[in-house]
């Protein structure tokens, strides 16, 4: 018997394809996470399960790692396949949202190809246009949104996304897999080899209700004539989330100063704050929707330099300069940190990111 359902009833949406409109929609999903009186009486934690190989190298990672896995940057061209959404909350274990969760999805394109696969380098035989990878930072709802394709099936397993969630006060990313509740067909048409009952991971859950709970169901989103899907989907954790101190106090949340950019005509926005070593950054641009989620933005560490990057591990304490090409849309931005000890972003078992956030922020990866 699957797990009961901690939203009584989803609010339906369309989101339409446009990355910009995509990123405004969300407003709407928030919605249906913040109504009181919806939780069960009873929560199942989320099952733990192998990060698996694919998970991508640094450098692997696009560039613009937000939660919109369909198309890079502002390329126009869409990644191949059939558009879907996965929204839902992280909660703990008596059904409070944890706000400042790095919620991580990634997996494989229309193909079955992952964006890393056995060599440092991009896959060549990935999809171009898919970012096969994403991160949500959640706000003080718990809640989360992804767009992204349906996954592509190949040797061995049948369909799965690949999520990795790490609470506030962790150093390491807990991993789990999703499912889809239905027979698995490849592109030809023929029924798939491995389905969910003989896959070497959903059939290693052996809890009936946990091995529920990651299967979900996929349901057409409501006015669209491309097929697109949707499901909902809430991390349960057992962990007690924390909010370790930033050295020496003091908030992490800047509005950014203007300077001129490579050409001198070209603004950038300076955001400066106190580094301390071994701690690794990331900036998010603030909110534009209220207490859901703040999205990553790429930077430069100088003023006229390329912006390309998306963390940096400071090497000595002392004053850190950030470059980004954008105003946030409310006007501030906030530093995410991962202190020493946190893993910032390698394949491997141990999987995971953590850290510090400064008091003020949305949290912590």
């Amino acid at each position: 018997m699957k797990t009961k359902s901690l939203i009584a009833q989803s609010r339906t949406f369309h989101i339409p394809i446009d990355r910009r409109r995509f990123f405004k929609s969300m407003a709407l999903a928030s919605a249906g996470f913040t109504l009181p009186g919806y939780l069960a009486d009873a929560l199942t934690l989320s099952p733990q399960v192998t990060q698996g190989p694919y998970y991508p190298l640094a450098n692997n990672i696009p560039l613009d790692k937000d939660n919109d896995l369909v198309q890079l940057n502002d390329s126009l061209t869409a990644a191949a396949g059939i558009i879907t959404y996965v929204s839902g909350r992280v909660l703990d274990s008596n059904g409070n949202p944890i706000r400042g969760t790095l919620v991580e999805l990634w997996h494989a394109d229309r193909e079955g190809d992952y964006l890393y696969s056995t060599s440092a380098a991009r896959n060549p035989a990935c999809d171009p246009n898919f970012a096969g990878f994403g991160q949500f930072l959640t706000g003080s709802s718990g809640a989360f949104k992804f767009r992204t394709i349906k996954a592509g099936l190949y040797q061995g397993r049948t369909r799965h996304y690949h999520w990795g969630v790490t609470i506030p006060g962790q150093l390491t990313r807990t991993t789990t897999q999703t499912f889809w509740n239905e027979t698995a067909y490849g592109l030809n048409g023929n029924q798939w080899a491995t389905q969910n009952s003989n896959d070497n991971v959903y059939s290693t859950i052996t809890d009936a209700v946990q091995r529920a709970s990651v299967l979900l169901d996929y349901t057409p989103v409501p006015g669209t004539t491309t097929g697109e899907v949707q499901a909902a989907w809430d991390f349960v954790s057992g962990l007690t989330p924390a909010e370790p101190a930033y050295p020496n106090g003091g908030s992490l949340v800047a509005a950014g100063t203007l300077v001129a950019g490579p050409s001198g005509s070209d603004a950038r926005y300076k955001i400066t704050i106190p580094a301390y070593t071994g701690y690794s950054y990331e900036i998010y641009g603030n909110p534009t929707i209220a207490n859901l989620a703040w999205g990553a933005l790429p930077f430069s560490l100088s003023q006229t330099g390329a912006i390309d990057r998306n963390i940096y591990t400071a090497a000595s304490d002392g004053t850190l300069d950030f470059y980004i090409e954008a105003k946030s849309v409310k006007g501030i931005n906030y530093v995410s940190n991962r202190g020493p000890g946190a893993k910032t972003g390698t394949p491997g078992s141990g999987g995971g990111g953590g850290g510090a956030g400064g008091p003020g922020g949305p949290g912590a990866r």
